[in-house]
């Protein structure tokens, strides 16, 4: 597995997720935050967002099928609108069990997302488990303890220059917050620019990350190098 970034809360690998999943530790992290692309014909490099859809589909398995083996507890993941009612049938050929659907609301004031049908304001997140029962979570209270968050803005994100599907740093913010233990370990097998490695570093926990596309690499690592704190 080639490092590409290490310093005390994160390490990045570049590479394919499947490969480097596979040759971690089970159980090695107490959560997987995800944000896998959703198969709708951006460029991410190297990766393919437009497989057929059964080849998607076992692909997002196989993936969430090693982040189960990886994770200690919960696998938290975007399915993307498109996919979302795939979700079943992809849980059930992993060891995965649902557990809660939550959200996020892009609450844009102009420049909203028309594809042809009412103007697209909020997107699926999906909480998922390897225990049978009683899944972990943080009891938080007010607004960062509820299963939906409202995100003022996403214009003027700057990594939406570089990346086709950037998170803002809030929404990684509040899931990891919600689903990661203070001073536990968060993976994202899908790192992209970081927002994940970022966020986690941010709260004092540590990351994993995994990247295939270089480019994407480089930017993640520059971002968790600005500041390195001590755990």
């Amino acid at each position: 597995m080639k490092i590409y970034y290490q310093d005390a809360a994160v390490t990045l690998y570049h590479g394919d997720c499947r490969e480097i999943l596979a040759r971690l530790e089970s159980d090695a992290v107490d959560a997987v935050v995800a944000d896998p692309p959703y198969n709708v014909g951006k460029d991410y490099g190297v990766h393919d967002d437009n497989m057929a859809p059964g080849e998607y589909r076992s692909w997002l398995t196989a993936v969430l099928a090693l982040c189960a083996r990886v994770s200690r507890d919960g696998v938290v993941f975007f399915p993307g609108t498109r996919n979302v009612l795939e979700v079943p049938i992809v849980l059930a050929s992993t060891p995965l069990r649902f557990v809660r659907m939550l959200g996020w609301h892009k609450k844009e004031y102009a420049g909203d997302k028309w594809t042809g049908d009412p103007a697209m304001c909020w997107e699926p997140i999906i909480w998922a488990s390897v225990l049978p029962a009683h899944a972990y979570y943080n009891r938080i209270y007010g607004m960062a303890g509820r299963d939906f968050l409202v995100v003022p803005s996403t214009h003027g994100d700057p990594f939406a220059a570089v990346h086709p599907c950037p998170k803002p740093g809030s929404v990684m913010s509040w899931l990891i917050g919600l689903f990661v233990p203070e001073g536990g370990t968060v993976l994202d097998p899908t790192a992209g620019t970081g927002t994940t490695l970022w966020a986690a570093k941010e709260s004092r926990r540590r990351a994993i990350g995994i990247e295939i596309e270089e480019r994407y690499c480089e930017i993640a690592a520059k971002r968790c190098a600005q500041e390195v704190l001590s755990l």
